[in-house]
């Protein structure tokens, strides 16, 4: 039998959607109210001065549990948003048998450190490539294709829009996994422009998917790229949020 959470469980007998529970609430509410009014009577008398007394006192409990329910959701909405968007960084990250990737001209060295770093572990790399970087793409295709190892080129055809980016690793997770499952997978926002970077983002806003950033160390003539930060939610997500980050279909299709 589902359990339900205290809210959901309270909400039964509050609200009409369920009827027959609203009723016998109704009915509960108004027998205590009766009994509580009789009490007050009794004690306090039922002169004109007296009931003045007792209303007061009800409308005073009223706006103190008015004011303690405001300042109860105030506090949870508050803990709740800290903690649905709290973001968590981990140097060294676990290996991933699965890592989308943009190919960059200028950052090819990065792209090559972070299929070493996921290693014999990782099975399936999808290159996201612009025209202009398509060459560069077809040749790490065909050093880094193993037996064990596939690597898919997926062509973008605007680097410049940010959602035909969400859109097109939004398809890659929804569609082209296959055995594979998303905590699996690992998106490295590294290359690419800015627009890129952010659509790749939006498109991982889920608990299940994970980001990482190749830094590097400079100092000398040639940047020298570093092991991956990790970066993931630390709390579950809110589902407004995760609905907000969905590409609407037009822009679901590999372009």
């Amino acid at each position: 039998m589902p359990k339900h959470s205290p809210s959901k469980t309270f909400e039964l007998f509050f609200t009409p959607r369920f009827p027959l529970f609203f009723i016998f609430g109704a009915l509960a509410l108004a027998v205590l109210g009766n009994v509580f009014t009789d009490l007050m009577k009794f004690y306090l008398g039922g002169e004109p001065r007296q009931l003045w007394l007792i209303f007061g006192v009800a409308a005073g409990l009223l706006v103190t549990v008015v004011a303690l329910a405001y300042s109860f959701g105030a506090i949870r909405a508050r803990w709740t948003a800290a903690a649905g968007y709290a973001v968590i960084n981990q140097p060294q990250p676990r290996h991933y048998r699965g890592l989308i990737a943009f190919v960059s001209l200028a950052q090819r060295a990065h792209l090559e450190k972070a299929m070493q770093y996921h290693g014999e572990q990782l099975e399936r790399v999808w290159l996201i490539a612009t025209k202009e970087a398509r060459g560069l793409a077809q040749e790490l295709q065909a050093e880094y294709v193993t037996a064990k190892r596939t690597l898919t080129l997926v062509p973008l055809e605007d680097e410049w829009d940010l959602q035909t980016v969400q859109g097109v690793i939004e398809a890659i997770y929804r569609r082209q996994l296959g055995d594979l499952a998303e905590a699996e997978v690992i998106a490295d926002f590294t290359g690419g422009t800015k627009p890129m970077t952010v659509g790749m983002i939006f498109a991982c806003l889920s608990p299940t998917r994970h980001l990482e950033y190749v830094p590097a160390r400079y100092g000398t003539s040639e940047p020298e790229p570093l092991d991956p930060v990790e970066y993931f939610l630390g709390a579950a997500m809110p589902a407004t949020l995760a609905e907000s980050a969905q590409p609407t279909p037009a822009n679901e299709r590999v372009r």
